[in-house]
Protein backbone atom coordinates (compact mmCIF):
# COMPACT_ATOMS: atom_id res chain seq x y z
CA UNK A 1 0.00 0.00 0.00
CA UNK A 2 3.08 2.64 0.73
CA UNK A 3 4.54 1.84 -2.56
CA UNK A 4 1.33 2.85 -4.39
CA UNK A 5 1.06 6.06 -2.07
CA UNK A 6 4.91 7.40 -3.08
CA UNK A 7 4.23 6.55 -7.18
CA UNK A 8 1.16 8.70 -7.03
CA UNK A 9 2.59 11.64 -4.95
CA UNK A 10 5.80 11.37 -7.90
CA UNK A 11 3.54 11.10 -10.41
CA UNK A 12 1.55 14.26 -9.44
CA UNK A 13 4.39 16.11 -8.94
CA UNK A 14 5.26 15.13 -12.44
CA UNK A 15 2.35 16.89 -13.66
CA UNK A 16 2.42 20.18 -11.94
CA UNK A 17 5.61 21.14 -14.16
CA UNK A 18 4.01 24.16 -16.32
CA UNK A 19 3.67 22.51 -20.09
CA UNK A 20 5.19 25.76 -21.75
CA UNK A 21 8.98 25.51 -20.78
CA UNK A 22 11.15 24.61 -23.61
CA UNK A 23 14.04 23.61 -21.66
CA UNK A 24 16.25 26.91 -23.29
CA UNK A 25 18.36 28.92 -21.63
CA UNK A 26 17.01 32.08 -20.84
CA UNK A 27 19.95 33.98 -19.66
CA UNK A 28 21.45 33.01 -22.14
CA UNK A 29 19.52 34.29 -24.78
CA UNK A 30 18.47 37.61 -23.59
CA UNK A 31 22.18 38.51 -23.01
CA UNK A 32 23.17 37.44 -26.30
CA UNK A 33 20.05 39.51 -28.03
CA UNK A 34 21.20 42.59 -25.52
CA UNK A 35 25.01 42.35 -26.79
CA UNK A 36 23.88 42.58 -29.97
CA UNK A 37 21.13 45.46 -29.50
CA UNK A 38 24.04 47.12 -27.54
CA UNK A 39 26.55 47.16 -30.16
CA UNK A 40 24.21 47.53 -33.48
CA UNK A 41 24.48 45.86 -36.72
CA UNK A 42 24.41 45.49 -40.18
CA UNK A 43 21.00 44.05 -41.55
CA UNK A 44 20.95 43.58 -45.09
CA UNK A 45 21.29 47.52 -46.79
CA UNK A 46 20.74 49.30 -43.51
CA UNK A 47 22.85 49.93 -40.69
CA UNK A 48 20.98 49.54 -37.42
CA UNK A 49 22.13 51.83 -34.38
CA UNK A 50 22.61 50.56 -30.33
CA UNK A 51 19.07 50.01 -28.94
CA UNK A 52 17.95 49.25 -24.99
CA UNK A 53 17.88 46.03 -23.76
CA UNK A 54 14.84 43.37 -23.85
CA UNK A 55 13.73 41.62 -20.62
CA UNK A 56 12.35 38.09 -20.65
CA UNK A 57 8.80 37.93 -20.61
CA UNK A 58 6.67 34.47 -19.41
CA UNK A 59 3.47 35.15 -21.58
CA UNK A 60 6.08 35.70 -24.69
CA UNK A 61 7.64 32.69 -23.85
CA UNK A 62 4.21 30.79 -23.44
CA UNK A 63 2.81 32.13 -26.46
CA UNK A 64 6.10 31.53 -28.60
CA UNK A 65 5.71 27.40 -27.21
CA UNK A 66 1.86 27.07 -27.60
CA UNK A 67 2.54 28.67 -31.58
CA UNK A 68 5.86 26.17 -31.76
CA UNK A 69 3.90 23.50 -30.47
CA UNK A 70 1.40 24.21 -33.05
CA UNK A 71 3.48 24.25 -36.04
CA UNK A 72 4.89 21.25 -35.16
CA UNK A 73 1.55 19.06 -34.47
CA UNK A 74 0.05 20.36 -37.85
CA UNK A 75 3.18 20.46 -39.88
CA UNK A 76 2.90 24.21 -40.86
CA UNK A 77 5.00 26.83 -40.84
CA UNK A 78 3.56 30.31 -40.72
CA UNK A 79 2.93 33.30 -38.67
CA UNK A 80 -0.66 32.54 -38.92
CA UNK A 81 -2.26 29.65 -36.06
CA UNK A 82 -4.12 27.01 -37.74
CA UNK A 83 -7.31 29.59 -36.63
CA UNK A 84 -6.12 32.56 -39.11
CA UNK A 85 -4.75 34.17 -35.80
CA UNK A 86 -1.89 36.74 -36.12
CA UNK A 87 0.75 37.45 -33.59
CA UNK A 88 -1.44 40.46 -32.19
CA UNK A 89 -4.46 38.06 -31.50
CA UNK A 90 -2.82 35.51 -29.98
CA UNK A 91 -1.34 37.97 -27.38
CA UNK A 92 -4.35 39.30 -27.08
CA UNK A 93 -5.75 36.13 -26.19
CA UNK A 94 -2.71 35.18 -23.65
CA UNK A 95 -3.81 38.63 -21.88
CA UNK A 96 -0.41 40.43 -22.60
CA UNK A 97 -1.64 44.00 -23.48
CA UNK A 98 0.74 45.07 -26.33
CA UNK A 99 1.34 48.23 -28.16
CA UNK A 100 3.59 47.26 -29.63
CA UNK A 101 4.17 43.14 -30.79
CA UNK A 102 6.57 41.33 -33.34
CA UNK A 103 7.66 37.15 -34.33
CA UNK A 104 10.20 35.51 -35.80
CA UNK A 105 10.25 32.24 -37.12
CA UNK A 106 12.91 29.55 -37.78
CA UNK A 107 12.67 26.18 -39.09
CA UNK A 108 14.99 23.27 -38.01
CA UNK A 109 17.71 24.66 -36.44
CA UNK A 110 19.46 22.67 -33.83
CA UNK A 111 20.33 25.19 -31.46
CA UNK A 112 19.17 28.96 -30.73
CA UNK A 113 22.42 30.00 -31.90
CA UNK A 114 21.93 28.46 -35.51
CA UNK A 115 18.51 30.86 -35.48
CA UNK A 116 20.03 33.71 -34.30
CA UNK A 117 22.51 33.43 -36.61
CA UNK A 118 19.92 32.70 -39.93
CA UNK A 119 17.96 35.87 -38.11
CA UNK A 120 20.86 37.82 -38.65
CA UNK A 121 21.60 36.68 -42.24
CA UNK A 122 17.26 37.55 -43.10
CA UNK A 123 17.30 41.68 -43.32
CA UNK A 124 13.89 41.55 -42.13
CA UNK A 125 14.11 39.39 -39.23
CA UNK A 126 17.31 41.08 -37.96
CA UNK A 127 15.46 44.36 -37.99
CA UNK A 128 12.69 42.26 -35.76
CA UNK A 129 15.57 41.38 -33.40
CA UNK A 130 17.02 45.26 -33.32
CA UNK A 131 13.77 47.13 -33.35
CA UNK A 132 13.72 49.52 -30.62
CA UNK A 133 10.15 49.70 -30.05
CA UNK A 134 10.05 45.78 -28.38
CA UNK A 135 11.20 46.11 -24.52
CA UNK A 136 10.52 42.59 -23.73
CA UNK A 137 11.08 38.78 -25.38
CA UNK A 138 10.10 35.24 -24.72
CA UNK A 139 11.19 32.37 -26.82
CA UNK A 140 10.67 28.67 -27.55
CA UNK A 141 11.61 25.61 -29.62
CA UNK A 142 8.87 22.48 -29.78
CA UNK A 143 10.16 19.95 -32.20
CA UNK A 144 12.11 21.50 -35.49
CA UNK A 145 10.43 24.93 -35.00
CA UNK A 146 11.00 28.17 -33.42
CA UNK A 147 9.32 30.97 -32.01
CA UNK A 148 10.51 34.41 -30.72
CA UNK A 149 7.32 36.70 -29.04
CA UNK A 150 8.38 40.73 -28.97
CA UNK A 151 6.21 42.71 -27.39
CA UNK A 152 6.30 46.10 -25.49
CA UNK A 153 2.77 46.46 -23.73
CA UNK A 154 0.49 49.11 -23.32
CA UNK A 155 0.93 52.29 -20.80
CA UNK A 156 -1.56 51.76 -17.87
CA UNK A 157 -5.33 52.97 -18.71
CA UNK A 158 -4.53 53.16 -22.46
CA UNK A 159 -6.56 51.94 -25.34
CA UNK A 160 -4.83 50.47 -28.26
CA UNK A 161 -6.44 52.11 -31.66
CA UNK A 162 -4.31 50.83 -34.31
CA UNK A 163 -2.59 47.54 -35.06
CA UNK A 164 1.37 47.76 -34.97
CA UNK A 165 3.21 44.30 -35.12
CA UNK A 166 5.47 42.57 -37.44
CA UNK A 167 6.63 39.39 -38.38
CA UNK A 168 9.79 38.72 -39.62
Amino acid sequence: MIKILIAISILIIHFDVPIFQSKIDREYIVEKMNRLRLNGCQCGSIYMDSVGPVEWNTILEKTAYQHARQMESYDFFSHKSQEGMDIGQRLDEAGYNWMYAGENLAEGQKSFDEAFTDWLESPTHCRMLMNPRMKEMGLSKFGKYWVQHFGTKMPPKTVRKSVHYREG
